[in-house]
């Protein structure tokens, strides 16, 4: 099951932005559970300091809204607050030109050379970019599909500041963290009231499969997509006897396109993917992704509430 897919952002026990209570019969909005941790109205520019250096492994994540006459966007790691500090990494998305476009700023003086790649961003649609740091490179990922990678010129030590300017109607997330995970992955997560589990991938073979395991290491729900299927079967155990499986619905993933998706404790188990709803009591999976005419509506048999939840990707 090797090199299936890559655990590419970050696997994450978080605390949640918004409140579930045990007591409230009532439905959490679908579109709170679509939202990253930490969306918010950033103002543009936008200048932030890291609260930590970046590390191997890491992503730099940034969503916001492109102006319709959008020229460019600059996105600069900093090394200091000043005018005039050095710049490992100076990327400018150039609708002008339709590239994107890495160099850096050192010791007073630009690289004397620009690297290049094709810009898939467009005007008036929703930008979400993605810096990997990855083996001395940076892996660029424009709204979810790889777009290739620039060979890092500077090292990153010292940097402490991260500035997204120009052509934006609004910037709705800043985010960096994860790390480089071992396939197939394992852990234990203490899913719980008024706390997330939040986990990215890249597809890259035929199938993977997600498994929450309950405290008697039972399948609480098993989620495997099948791209040489054309589905996404859905099961769970009960009494160390599989469920039937569900097939029915249009695959809500593609290959080769970064997925997220969301875990977290509530009074019934939704999975939402636009239109795409799963109901299971007391776990909580929203699967975030972005394509139309998804529609599909299933409803599982109730099961026991457990705690402990083994998360396993394979």
């Amino acid at each position: 099951m090797k090199n299936l897919f890559q655990v590419l952002v970050f696997v994450g026990l978080t605390l949640l932005e918004i409140s579930l209570s045990e007591d409230d019969g009532r439905q959490p909005k679908e579109a709170t559970y679509k939202k990253f941790v930490g969306e918010r109205h950033y103002m543009i520019p936008f200048k932030t300091r890291i609260s930590q250096p970046f590390q191997e492994g890491q992503t730099i994540h940034g969503v916001g809204v492109i102006k319709s006459d959008a020229k460019r966007i600059d996105i600069n790691f900093h090394k200091g607050a000043g005018a005039n500090v050095d710049l490992p990494l100076h990327l400018s998305i150039r609708f002008d030109e339709g590239k994107m476009v890495y160099n850096s700023y050192m010791n007073n003086v630009w690289g004397s050379k620009e690297q290049r790649l094709k810009n898939l961003f467009k005007p008036n649609t929703e930008m979400d970019i993605r810096i990997r740091i990855i083996n001395n490179k940076y892996q660029i990922f424009a709204n979810r599909m790889d777009a290739g990678t620039f060979e890092q010129r500077a090292p990153l030590d010292g940097v402490d500041h991260v500035s997204i300017s120009g052509d934006l109607i609004n910037l709705s997330l800043f985010h960096y963290g994860g790390r480089i995970f071992p396939i197939p992955y394992m852990a234990i997560a203490e899913v719980v009231p008024g706390k997330r589990l939040d986990i990215s991938l890249l597809p890259t073979g035929k199938r993977f499969n997600i498994n929450l395991y309950n405290s008697n290491r039972q399948h609480a729900l098993q989620i495997s997509v099948r791209f040489n299927e054309g589905t996404v079967v859905r099961n769970a155990m009960q009494n160390n006897d599989w469920g039937r499986e569900e097939r029915e619905g249009v695959i809500p993933i593609v290959k080769d396109e970064i997925f997220s998706s969301t875990v977290f404790a509530s009074r019934h188990l939704r999975i939402v993917a636009h239109q795409m709803i799963l109901e299971l009591w007391k776990l909580m999976v929203n699967v975030k992704y972005f394509l139309p005419q998804l529609m599909m509506q299933l409803v599982y048999k109730i099961f026991p509430p457990h705690r402990s939840i083994y998360l396993l990707l394979l």
